[in-house]
C-alpha cells in the first residue's frame, strides 16, 4: 500500500511539539518499530499512555495539519530510509491488556489493540477457547489485524469480530463501532490512520483445551518447517486470484530463491518472503520487491501486488514495488456515519415563509398601519401660546384652520403646543386651564430665552465635575498599580533567578538513563513557580521500571524526583528465546538477550512480551510465588515453573519437585511445605503434590 503524505514545514511540526510538549519526542528512530528493523526516524513521535493522549493530539491537528502514521506492532510496514515527516503515534502499555471470560460467561474476549496476536491465541486456548488459534502464527498486533483482516490457515479476522472501539483522530470521538461498519474486506477495510483502534471484541466458543493446544502446536509446526525468522514482515506478495498459482510458487518457479539485492534476499525457506539483514537498506528491499514483479510480469503476465505498507517512499517507487495507493475514507461510509454526523456549517439567516395566505381586509388594515398617517388629527388644536392678545373669535378661527390644515405650524419662539380634547385631563396648580383658549397655560419658565439661573447649582455643577475628574485620576493609578504588578511577577517567573537549576533523582536504579537526561532538559531553566511536574511524573511512569514519581519544588532553584521502582523477582524465557523479567504482579519489565541469573527463573517458554505487558495470571502467580518465598525456603529452592495453562511447579536444589496444582491458596501450601521439609529430609524425597494443602501427598526414595 502506497501512504502519501503532505510536506510539513518546519515551523509547523515546531509548532505541533509545542502545543503537546513533553507528550512528543523529536526524530524517533520507528524502524526498529517493525518486523524488518530497518528505515529511518519520525520527525516527531508520541506514546500514547491513555486515550487522555490522543484527544490532545486530536485537539493539537485542529489547529495544525500535519500527517500522521499510526504504529503497531510493524508486522506489516516498511519504513524508508528517509523516515517519515510527521507524527507517529505507538499506544502504551493501556492496550495491550487481555480480559478473557470464566466458563459460565459467554465466550467474548476483549483485547487491546496492541496485544499480540500470539500471545492472545494462546490464552484463548488455556481458557478452553476455540476459533483463535490461527492467529498463533501471525506476528502482529489486534489492532493491525483488524485493520486490514489478517488471517491464515483457513481464517482471519471477520470470523471472530464483533466490534471495535475506534478513536477517530481528526473528530476527536471516541466510539464502538459493529465490525459490519468497517467496511472489512480481503486483507483490508476502510480504516485508516484517522481511525485508532484502541480495542476489539471478539466471540469465539468454548471448546476443549487439549485439542485447541494441539492445534496451536501443529500450525506453530507448519510455521518453523515453512516459513523463516529473522527481519521480514512475512508475505510479501498477495497471492492472485481465479485459481492461479500462490504468489510464493510463482516466485520459486523462476529459482529467485536466495537472490539478493544489497542488504535484501529471497528468502530461501519461502519464496514469498524477503529477508533484510542486520542494519541493512530499505530501499534496497524495495528495490527487489520491483525486480521479483517485473520477472512475475514477463514470464506469466501476472502483475502481483504487495501485502505491504510502504512509508516514506515516493510514489513511482512505491507503484513499481506493487504497492497500491490509500484511498481516503468517504465521509458517507458506514464507518464515518458510526461516529455521527458532521456539524452543519450553513450560518445563513432562513428565508421567513407566510403560512397562510392573508385576506385583502387583512392587508389593507397593514398598509394603512405601516404606510399611511395613522394619527387621527380630528380632535387635535394647535395653539400659538404666546398670541394671547387675539381675541377668542380669532383664536378659534385660526385654530381651526391651523388644524385643517397643517400640524407643522411654528411660533415666533419656535414652540407649538397641542391639545388632544378627547385625552386631555386636569393639570397641577402651576398649569391652569385657560377658559379662553381652552388650552395649557405655560408658564414663563419654558420658554428657553427666560431661563432663571442660580449660582448655587453652578457651584454644585462645578463640585460635580471635580469629583469626577479627581476619582478618574484615583481609577487610573489603581489601574496602573495593577497592571505593573502583573508586570512585575511576570518578570519574577520568567527570571533565572527562581529557574529550576539543581536537579535531584532518588531511587532510580533500573530507569531508562535516557529518558532521565530527557526529563531533566524538559525541566532545567523552567520557573520553579509554573515549571509543569505533573507532565515530567507521568512521562517517567510511562517507563515500565517505574511504579510511582513524585517531584518536589523547593524555593528558589531546586527540584527532588522521587522515583518508586518496580521490584524484579523473576525471569521467563519466551517463544523468541529472550529473557522476560517481571515483577510480583507478572508485568513485564525488561527484555534481555541472555539470562539474568541474579532472578529467581520461571520455566517453560511463555509468551514474547514487550516491556509494560502483563504476561497473565499463571505467570502472575508464579511472580508472586518466587516473591513471596520464606527466607528458608528461598536458599533450597532452584526455579519455578509454569507445568500447564493453570498449574505451578517448583525444583529444590535436591531435585525435589513440588506441583502446587491451580495457582490458589499459595500461602496455606507454602506452610505445608515447610512444615514437610523440617520433618523429613529433602534429599529423600522425590516429589510432593500440594494441589490439597491439608493432605499433601509426598512420594520419596
Amino acid at each position: 500500500m502506497i501512504s502519501e503524505f503532505a510536506h510539513p514545514s518546519e515551523k509547523d511540526l515546531n509548532r505541533f511539539a509545542s502545543l503537546l510538549g513533553d507528550r512528543i519526542t523529536r526524530d524517533e528512530p520507528i524502524g526498529p518499530y517493525t518486523t524488518y528493523r530497518v528505515g529511518g526516524s519520525a520527525s516527531l513521535f508520541m506514546r500514547a499512555m491513555s486515550v487522555d493522549d490522543l484527544h490532545a493530539a486530536s485537539r493539537a491537528l485542529a489547529k495544525v495539519k500535519i500527517p500522521v502514521l499510526m504504529l503497531g506492532r510493524g508486522s506489516n510496514m516498511l519504513i524508508s530510509k528517509s523516515g517519515f515527516r510527521g507524527l507517529a503515534i505507538a499506544l502504551g502499555p493501556f492496550a495491550e491488556q487481555i480480559s478473557l471470560p470464566s466458563t459460565s460467561q459467554d465466550p467474548i474476549l476483549l483485547v487491546g489493540a496492541m496485544a499480540s496476536l500470539p500471545v492472545v491465541a494462546r490464552q484463548s486456548v488455556a481458557a478452553s477457547l476455540r476459533g483463535f488459534e490461527w492467529a498463533v502464527g501471525v506476528p502482529g498486533s489486534i489492532g493491525g489485524a483488524v485493520r486490514m483482516n489478517a488471517g491464515g490457515h483457513g481464517s482471519d479476522m471477520i470470523a471472530s469480530l464483533l466490534s471495535v472501539r475506534l478513536f477517530h483522530l481528526d473528530r476527536g470521538i471516541e466510539a464502538n463501532v459493529s465490525a459490519a461498519n468497517l467496511g472489512l474486506r480481503f486483507r483490508g477495510s476502510d480504516l485508516n490512520d484517522q481511525h485508532i483502534v484502541v480495542a476489539a471484541t471478539l466471540r469465539l466458543s468454548w471448546g476443549d483445551k487439549v485439542e485447541g493446544e494441539s492445534r496451536l502446536a501443529e500450525i506453530v509446526k507448519w510455521r518453523r518447517e515453512n516459513q523463516p525468522g529473522g527481519q521480514n514482515a512475512g508475505s510479501v506478495f498477495v497471492n492472485p486470484v481465479s485459481g492461479a498459482a500462490s504468489a510464493g510458487a510463482l516466485i520459486d518457479g523462476l529459482g529467485l530463491r536466495g537472490y539478493r539485492i544489497g542488504t535484501a534476499v529471497v528468502s530461501e525457506k519461502h519464496a514469498n518472503f524477503i529477508q533484510a539483514d542486520e542494519d541493512g537498506d530499505a530501499d534496497d528491499v524495495v528495490e527487489l520487491m520491483t525486480f521479483i514483479r517485473q520477472r512475475v510480469t514477463e514470464s506469466h503476465g501476472i502483475d502481483l501486488r504487495s501485502e505491504i505498507r510502504l512509508v516514506g517512499f515516493s510514489s513511482a517507487v512505491s507503484h513499481e514495488a506493487g504497492a497500491l495507493h490509500q484511498t481516503e475514507t468517504s465521509r458517507n461510509t458506514q464507518l464515518e456515519s458510526a461516529f455521527g454526523s458532521a456539524n452543519n456549517t450553513d450560518l445563513s439567516i432562513p428565508v421567513p415563509s407566510l403560512a397562510e395566505q392573508l385576506s385583502d381586509e387583512v392587508l389593507a388594515e397593514l398598509k394603512d398601519a405601516f404606510e399611511g398617517d395613522a394619527t387621527p388629527i380630528g380632535n387635535l388644536r394647535v395653539v400659538q401660546p404666546n398670541d394671547f392678545t387675539k381675541s377668542p373669535d380669532k383664536i378659534n378661527d385660526e385654530s381651526s384652520t391651523t388644524t385643517n390644515t397643517s400640524l407643522a405650524l411654528k411660533t415666533n419662539n419656535g414652540r407649538i403646543v397641542i391639545v388632544d380634547e378627547d385625552l386631555r385631563l386636569p393639570v397641577d396648580s402651576d398649569h391652569p386651564i385657560d377658559e379662553l383658549t381652552s388650552s395649557v397655560n405655560v408658564a414663563p419658565t419654558s420658554d428657553p430665552s427666560n431661563i432663571i439661573r442660580d449660582s448655587r447649582l453652578e457651584d454644585r455643577r462645578k463640585d460635580v465635575i471635580r469629583s469626577l475628574a479627581s476619582n478618574r485620576r484615583r481609577l487610573l493609578v489603581a489601574a496602573g498599580s495593577v497592571i505593573g504588578a502583573v508586570a512585575l511577577v511576570l518578570i519574577v517567573l520568567a527570571s533565572p533567578i527562581i529557574g529550576v537549576r539543581k536537579i535531584e533523582i532518588e531511587g532510580a536504579k533500573y530507569v531508562s538513563a535516557d529518558l532521565l537526561i530527557a526529563v531533566e532538559k524538559s525541566l532545567d531553566g523552567k520557573s520553579i513557580l509554573t515549571v509543569n511536574t505533573r507532565a515530567a511524573e507521568r512521562r517517567l511512569e510511562g517507563d515500565p521500571w517505574v511504579e510511582s514519581v513524585r517531584i518536589k519544588s523547593f524555593f528558589p532553584s531546586r527540584l527532588v524526583i522521587e522515583i518508586v521502582e518496580r521490584k524484579p523477582v523473576a525471569f521467563y524465557i519466551g517463544v523468541d528465546n529472550r529473557s522476560r523479567v517481571v515483577d510480583p504482579q507478572g508485568r513485564v519489565l525488561a527484555v534481555e538477550t541472555g539470562q539474568p541469573t541474579q532472578y529467581l527463573q520461571i520455566t517453560g517458554v511463555g509468551p514474547n512480551l514487550a516491556p509494560g505487558a502483563s504476561a497473565g495470571t499463571v505467570y502472575k502467580a508464579a511472580a508472586q510465588l518466587a516473591a513471596g518465598l520464606p527466607d528458608e525456603l528461598n536458599e533450597r529452592v532452584l526455579n519455578v515453573g509454569v507445568g500447564g495453562p493453570n498449574q505451578l511447579v517448583m525444583t529444590l536444589r535436591t531435585g525435589t519437585l513440588i506441583n502446587f496444582g491451580p495457582p490458589v491458596d499459595l500461602q496455606n501450601k507454602l506452610i505445608s511445605l515447610l512444615v514437610l521439609l523440617r520433618r523429613q529430609d529433602a534429599k529423600q524425597i522425590i516429589s510432593i503434590d500440594l494441589t490439597d494443602p491439608r493432605t499433601p501427598t509426598v512420594k520419596s526414595k
